[in-house]
């Protein structure tokens, strides 16, 4: 084999290839570091630190249910009402209170003894009662004396003084504080032993419990008159 002039051969030598010039070295490998602790101070501050957020944790929740704001019984916001209700005796017209003092004794009966008072009128109402161990002959007679009295102002658009506005509201504060001692026993048959203290003003006219349209006529014609 014939060399051309001017050009040479290295020869080659045996062995592992050099490594490049100026090629990257590459990074040594290390060994698999283990988990690491959670905590590498004393136990007894760990402890002292779930001790504490305990504590704290506690009187939170015993400051929060202090606070909590417990529902009215039915007693209690029926008393409430007739309250606001004596503040205010001499204002609206007599219609308007006996709606309101009638609506207010029709609830608590609904909440507290589960009758259907406020969906039913007077003699609807006192016809359910008959029978029932609830209440006694005489306090049914007090009850039927109450409603019909406020019937009067509400549909016959009878006149009441401000005393026999008082009246009609000390009569259902009176029924709503015994009656609610009553419902607190809850006992039927030993409901009635206690007298239901229910008294209204005799001078306040009653209207016919049958037709109480026919009171409103009556009215409306001596008006006319």
């Amino acid at each position: 084999m014939s060399q051309q002039p001017g050009v040479s051969f290295a020869p080659v030598s045996g062995g592992a290839p050099s490594t490049a010039i100026g090629a990257p070295t590459p990074a040594p490998i290390h060994d698999i570091i283990g988990p690491l602790p959670f905590f590498s101070g004393p136990l007894w501050i760990l402890v002292l630190v779930f001790l504490g957020i305990a504590l704290a944790g506690g009187l939170l929740w015993w400051f929060l249910g202090r606070n909590k704001i417990k529902p009215k019984s039915p007693g209690e916001t029926a008393l409430a009402s007739l309250q606001s209700l004596r503040k205010r005796v001499a204002d609206g017209t007599d219609h308007e209170f006996g709606v309101v003092v009638s609506d207010v004794l029709r609830k608590f009966l609904g909440e507290a003894w589960g009758l259907a008072a406020p969906r039913q009128t007077t003699e609807e109402f006192l016809l359910s009662l008959k029978g029932s161990l609830r209440f006694l002959p005489a306090e049914q007679e007090a009850l039927s004396q109450f409603l019909q009295h406020a019937d009067y102002l509400k549909y016959a658009r009878g006149e009441a003084t401000r005393e026999q506005r008082l009246a009609l509201i000390e009569a259902a504060e009176s029924f709503v504080q015994v009656g609610g001692e009553k419902t607190s026993a809850h006992d039927p048959e030993q409901s009635g032993k206690q007298p239901l203290s229910l008294r209204v003003d005799p001078s306040l006219p009653v209207p016919s419990l049958e037709s109480p349209a026919r009171d409103l006529e009556e009215c409306a014609e001596k008006e006319v008159l």
